[in-house]
């Protein structure tokens, strides 16, 4: 009897219509590495996505390790349901010395994706690298992967622009800049994951609706840096939200994610509680539209109550990602 029902739950775990689901990876990570003197670093990482899928996300307003970087508005976010899976990483106002060189940027930004399609699994990734300078040189991206500028003897090495490692279809890795240093450093800034195994399924999740973004906006003052995210998981609201003005100087950390609604097909609305120095705002809320890749002109425009503070429209730099399921 025993043989009988073995063989019955064998038989019906290959009965055909009953496809496995899609299995993801992702993960995204604002700085991850390592330096001599500094050991092991890793700052603003959502950790691996299960492989059934989910959205992770992870933020910080302000980094700052002395004697190697400062940093502003960290963001990071891995969604993975249905056919794709996304990962997004970006940082602000990026300040670094290592082995005597110095880097900076104004914005930072990977994104990579990984996806099923009729022909198997495809997957691409991008960077946006806004106002870099190495060694006070300004440096022209551009926007090709794996670019490379040697840094000077005598221990040399490299800074990697939109460095693309993709070992096969479904799987890539996206790092906006890696630093390396023979014996030194070996520093990756805004680095995104995705790849996916397709196996037919695709059925979508309950909470299937979120926007994700990093980027720079004009403020009332000149610009603006944010990182935001927003959608349902669980039942409960989901997201973050770091912003800088950098004209005035004021912060705004979100604590919380209070509304998220659909309105219209490419645009959100995302309402939730902040921080705010020197100002004392309580509530934030944001107007967002992806109007498509590579993001230029996406929109973002964020209110602050009870002041009424308004910043945004279209990005100067960035990406606004709607992330869907059907």
């Amino acid at each position: 009897m025993k043989k009988l029902f073995l063989t019955f739950l064998l038989l019906g775990a290959l009965i055909p219509g009953q496809a496995l689901a899609n299995s993801f990876s992702g993960q995204a990570t604002v700085i991850d590495g390592t330096v001599a003197g500094f050991g092991k670093i890793t700052l603003v990482d959502t950790g691996p996505l299960p492989s059934t899928g989910g959205s992770l996300e992870s933020s910080l307003l302000d980094a700052n390790i002395p004697g190697l970087l400062s940093a502003n508005v960290l963001h990071a976010t891995t969604i993975g349901m249905g056919d794709q899976s996304r990962a997004e990483a970006s940082v602000a106002k990026l300040n670094l010395t290592v082995a005597g060189n110095t880097i900076g940027a104004n914005l930072l930004m990977s994104r990579a994706r990984a996806s099923c399609g009729p022909n198997g699994p495809s997957a691409s990734g991008t960077s946006d690298i806004v106002d870099l300078m190495i060694n006070g040189q300004t440096i022209t991206v551009t926007g090709e992967p794996n670019q490379t500028i040697n840094l000077p003897p005598p221990i040399g090495g490299y800074v990697r622009l939109n460095e693309q490692d993709q070992p096969n279809s479904g799987d890539i890795t996206v790092s906006a800049l890696h630093v390396f240093v023979p014996g030194i450093a070996d520093l990756f800034v805004s680095r995104a994951h995705a790849d996916i195994t397709c196996t037919g399924g695709q059925a979508c999740p309950a909470d299937k609706d979120f926007v994700t973004g990093g980027g720079r906006v004009p403020t009332p003052n000149g610009e603006g840096s944010f990182g935001v995210a927003g959608g349902m998981k669980d039942g409960g609201y989901w997201g973050h939200l770091t912003f800088i003005d950098h004209g005035s100087g004021m912060k705004v950390k979100g604590t919380g994610v209070t509304r998220y609604i659909v309105t219209g097909p490419t645009t959100r609305h995302i309402e939730g509680t902040c921080e705010t120095t020197p100002q004392g705002d309580t509530t934030y809320l944001i107007d967002v539209d992806d109007q498509g890749e590579p993001g230029n002109n996406d929109k973002l425009i964020l209110t602050l109550m009870p002041s009424g503070y308004k910043a945004g429209v279209k990005l100067d730099a960035g990406n606004i990602q709607l992330h869907t399921c059907k």
